[in-house]
């Protein structure tokens, strides 16, 4: 049974916190940055101060924007492995890789192109380019090793025409495929660095995943353009000359398209874009080229001097899956001055009105979230208050965010231990760190009748912790027990276990039977999801 329910409105008890922690904390970066905007004007060394925490602000940001883009990237990356190795996906399965990876591509524009590749020599690689679907195919085994098979697909996946290309190109010569086979780096999913695509000709990074399926190895990579990461970092300006660049970690930088500079590069080393001859991207290189020569330190604020006037910069590695894009900022020392100085008579008005605001805002947070905390659904309990608190559950009965659960392993009809009735409750795990947390209770009935555990037959506490720690590591994955917390304890003399489940900051899966389930919670019931609701649930979900 499958059901769609990602676009609920309950708000968990996370998302409450993160909204309220937002706004107060902007309301009092607010007020922080008008006092320290009032103390730079005495003082040299706060003058500096504040021109590094401009760059750090800056680097946040740019990282947060690089999170954003690259998450949801990975994530697609790794489902869409999952999906190759469940329909045991090579390269002579065009139709289903173009319906497969058609939505992909339309919805995440980042992605340029997809390739499927395998250690024999063989390789898929689609595309979109001038409105319509392109392909390319290479198969030694069908064709020559130097013949690739282009063809052209319309919209809903039909053949346009297709013809035939002598080419050099190889998928044992590309970086990703190099990077994907090496076994340097175990993560799931690995990054190049930035270089220019084969097909496209354009800057970017490619992410790559691979698996063994007998004697082969499958590679199923995702080109990312770095072209929307350019334009971003370009649009942050933190005063009139200041900006902000994309950059490689050996100095080549990457500015967004349709900025009329001239591009050095080939596809293997990577692209380069030389200066204009504008102030503004001169200024750009000049720091590029300070950083270089000071060995290319991380981190760590400079500062160059150009036409008499001070500039202050910063590169920084975005690090995000282990990938090398770096990001520089330049920040220039006397238009900070400047603008303070024409401001200051207006600052102290400013920094007034802005506390009487923030006192009138706090009233209105205060009053609008404490309603809303009063709605939140109940995903914890106190410790210390553990009889009231589970009378108060179990005259709430079951819900979205809560499950009862007679036994933890002993099926009362057969009166043996069953495997279904552990995956009864782990069902309800998953669900609830795949929507908003909740609490189980085991040792209660349907209708909220207090049975105990005493019918599983536990020698004592260790032996219940060890085979809880078992199914967990066995079904969900030990790195999901940050976010689930055992109690065992006492009522009416029969002992309960109350495990508290938060919502989970990635997705959570069953592992049951060589096969993996995602559930959410809909109701007082955990429903498993398709994998094209899979898809859907996860983007709306951690975009």
């Amino acid at each position: 049974m499958t059901s769609d329910v990602s676009n609920t409105n309950i708000a968990s008890p996370s998302s409450v916190r993160r909204r309220l922690t937002r706004d107060i904390s902007l309301l009092v970066l607010l007020l922080i940055a008008f006092f320290v905007f009032l103390s730079y004007l005495y003082s040299t060394q706060i003058q500096k101060d504040i021109t590094v925490a401009l760059i750090d602000s800056v680097q946040k940001l740019s990282i947060e924007k690089n999170n954003r883009l690259f998450e949801p990237i990975t994530t697609n990356l790794l489902l869409s492995r999952k999906w190759a190795q469940l329909e045991s996906l090579t390269t002579a399965k065009q139709d289903s890789f173009n319906k497969r990876f058609i939505p992909i591509l339309e919805t995440r524009p980042q992605i340029s192109s997809v390739i499927l590749a395998s250690s024999d020599g063989k390789e898929y690689f689609f595309t979109k380019t001038d409105g319509h679907w392109l392909s390319r195919y290479i198969n030694p085994d069908e064709h020559s090793a130097d013949t690739a098979v282009w063809s052209q697909w319309s919209d809903n996946n039909q053949l346009i025409k297709q013809w035939e290309e002598t080419t050099s190109y190889q998928s044992k010569d590309r970086p990703w495929y190099q990077l994907g086979i090496s076994k340097s780096n175990d993560k799931p999913v690995k990054w190049t660095q930035p270089y220019s695509f084969y097909a496209k000709k354009i800057p970017g990074i490619t992410g790559v995943t691979s698996w063994k399926d007998k004697d082969i190895t499958y590679l199923l990579a995702f080109d990312v353009t770095l072209s929307e990461m350019a334009s971003s970092l370009a649009n942050i300006r933190v005063g009139k000359n200041d900006t902000s660049y994309l950059m490689s970690s050996a100095g080549e930088i990457i500015l967004p398209p349709n900025n009329n500079h001239e591009v050095k590069g080939s596809a293997t080393g990577g692209s380069l874009y030389a200066p204009g001859r504008d102030a503004d991207n001169y200024i750009i290189f000049d720091s590029v080229n300070h950083w270089l020569k000071q060995k290319n330190p991380l981190d760590q604020i400079h500062k160059f001097s150009r036409n008499g006037k001070v500039w202050w910069y910063k590169v920084f590695n975005l690090k995000k899956d282990n990938h090398s894009i770096y990001a520089g900022v330049i920040v220039a020392e006397k238009e900070l001055l400047d603008v303070i100085s024409e401001n200051f008579k207006f600052m102290l008005i400013g920094i007034l009105i802005l506390i009487v605001l923030a006192i009138v805002m706090a009233n209105i947070l205060v009053k609008k979230y404490a309603h809303q905390l009063k709605d939140v659904p109940k995903t914890s309990i106190i410790h210390s208050d553990f009889s009231n608190e589970i009378y108060h559950l179990l005259r709430m009965g079951e819900s979205e965010t809560l499950e009862f659960k007679s036994t933890m392993r002993k099926n009362l009809k057969s009166g043996k231990n069953g495997k279904e009735i552990e995956i009864a409750w782990l069902k309800g795990l998953v669900g609830f760190m795949n929507t908003h947390g909740g609490i189980l209770l085991i040792g209660v009935d349907d209708d909220a009748n207090i049975l105990g555990i005493e019918v599983d037959e536990f020698d004592n506490e260790d032996k219940i912790l060890l085979h809880f720690k078992n199914l967990l590591s066995q079904h969900i994955g030990l790195e999901f027990s940050q976010y689930i917390h055992l109690l065992i304890n006492q009522i009416e003399g029969k002992t309960i276990l109350v495990i508290e489940c938060e919502r989970a900051r990635r997705p959570a899966f069953l592992y049951y039977k060589n096969s993996e389930s995602f559930y959410i919670r809909s109701g007082p019931a955990s429903v498993e999801l398709s994998i094209s609701k899979v898809i859907k649930y996860i983007q709306n979900r951690y975009d």
